[in-house]
């Protein structure tokens, strides 16, 4: 009887558990959390969770519980991708001129991230009938060719994603408008490794969900 209702409450348990990780991962992503989630006292609270993560799946693995040792590791991955993604993803605001490279400055049309040069190629806007904006594209020039991004398409490259924020009219000293398109740069080196974490845990989830179908 106790073995029976402990099997219908691990279900609530693992849920809970599940959305607890969710929401510090989802805490830690947020770089203006920094100061709170960076003191000693988070950084304690977040290394002794993933001691007692690590000690459990050894403990599952030893008695041979592949499903349970999986569970742990993949939520033990996830506190370590918040944690790395806390402690050091950065993001940064781009602002480049769609203009006549004879009438720019090579900075207003250009940015260097991480050595190598990002050159605005051609800032295009696709609108409706009516007028409307319907899309606008970006089309950045790198070492290696010509990459495009568009909103809800970010471009990804060399471990920088490039989102595409909005964009705005620049008028120069002789009162010759431009457009300018404005790009958020964000660097996430945690983020791989809270998507492999969440991987685990779906994996040992569905495991866990059929061998309880399986049993008679």
């Amino acid at each position: 009887m106790d073995r029976i209702a402990f099997r219908k409450g691990l279900g609530p348990a693992v849920a809970g558990v599940l959305l607890a990780l969710a929401a510090v991962a989802a805490a830690l992503a947020f770089p203006r959390l920094r100061v709170v989630l960076g003191t000693p006292w988070a950084n304690g609270v977040l290394l002794a969770l993933l001691a007692a993560l690590a000690v459990c799946a050894a403990a599952a693995l030893w008695r041979r519980r592949w499903l349970s040792a999986l569970f742990h590791a993949g939520a033990a991955a996830v506190v370590v991708g918040g944690g790395i993604t806390a402690g050091h993803a950065e993001s940064w605001q781009v602002a480049l001129v769609d203009a006549p490279r004879e009438f720019t400055p090579p900075e207003y049309r250009r940015t260097v991230v991480d050595g190598d040069v990002a050159e605005l190629e051609s800032f295009t806007i696709e609108t409706y009938p009516d007028g409307m904006p319907k899309q606008y594209r970006t089309r950045l020039r790198f070492p290696e060719g010509v990459r495009e991004l568009w909103v809800n398409k970010p471009l990804r490259r060399k471990g920088v994603t490039y989102y595409q924020m909005s964009y705005s009219r620049a008028t120069d000293p002789y009162g010759r408008q431009w457009w300018v398109t404005h790009l958020t740069l964000r660097r996430d080196p945690g983020a791989p490794v809270t998507f492999v974490g969440y991987g685990l845990l779906v994996a040992a989830a569905l495991g866990l969900a059929l061998r309880e179908e399986a049993r008679p």
